[in-house]
């Protein structure tokens, strides 16, 4: 009975070694690889919504400039988080933050080419490289300043603190542009839920141990998630004004066009 069951080992993604000297029980790692499983799958959609919509729309929401931060944190997290690792989830991880950072990749050429004229090509793709080389020396020097296990000190605060911008210039760019040009519902929708489970693993990992992860609970923690999370509970009713705004000056050039001929 169960014996292919009984015979199959489990394996994890790679578990923060002070919670492992706790010897947690396995549903604490089943739930914390569903989390990070969840949120990894989810931000992958949301960089190919982006994709879609910014081609479709020939409308960047926001500067392409700004992923050489998203960039630096996939490709020095994805192997600081997995060096010294030799095991098969570890490359299943670091393969991860490499597909994240290679459909980022895509992301931004997309966004280059279609946006912006030739001449700006070269310019921006060499302040993309160097933004992402500097993003990098400055997430090195971070972990050497909050030494931690695996860097998860300083991959928590960058992370939450990374997500900001992206939140808030989505909404500002709503009522500013009064369109949806490069974005959508169901970027915003994987973007939310992503948020959620990221915030998630960090929170399940201090509930479950409360003294390895002490930093994910204090005010300005809270402080950060609740601004994230306050222009992202906004957007739709946002999102759903600037459609019906863009839909009225759609219909003021028809009337206007229908006059004119």
């Amino acid at each position: 009975m169960f014996s292919y069951a009984h015979s199959t080992r489990s394996t994890h993604l790679i578990p923060q070694p002070s919670d492992l000297r706790l010897q947690p029980p396995e549903s604490y790692l089943l739930i914390q690889d569903f989390l990070i499983l969840t949120c990894a799958l989810l931000y992958a959609l949301c960089y190919f919504f982006y994709t879609v919509r910014t081609y479709s729309d020939r409308t960047v929401a926001g500067t392409p400039l700004y992923m050489a931060t998203t960039m630096a944190y996939e490709l020095y997290y994805g192997l600081v988080m997995t060096s010294g690792e030799s095991t098969a989830m570890a490359r299943f991880e670091r393969c991860g933050f490499l597909l994240w950072f290679a459909m980022d990749v895509v992301f931004v050429g997309v966004a280059v080419c279609r946006c912006y004229p030739r001449e700006r090509w070269g310019r921006m793709a060499g302040l993309l490289v160097v933004g992402t080389g500097m993003g990098i020396a400055v997430l090195r020097w971070l972990g050497q300043v909050w030494p931690d296990e695996r860097e998860q000190l300083t991959a928590y605060w960058t992370g939450i603190v990374l997500q900001v911008p992206i939140s808030w210039g989505s909404l500002i760019l709503l009522v500013q542009r009064r369109n949806t040009k490069g974005q959508s519902l169901e970027i915003w929708i994987t973007r939310y839920l992503g948020c959620f489970t990221a915030y998630g693993v960090f929170w399940w990992r201090y509930l479950n141990a409360p003294q390895n992860w002490v930093y994910v609970n204090n005010f300005w923690s809270w402080f950060v998630i609740l601004f994230t999370l306050f222009p992202e509970t906004v957007y739709p009713f946002v999102y759903v004004w600037a459609h019906v705004q863009e839909g009225k000056r759609r219909g003021v050039v028809a009337n206007g066009k229908l006059k004119n001929s």
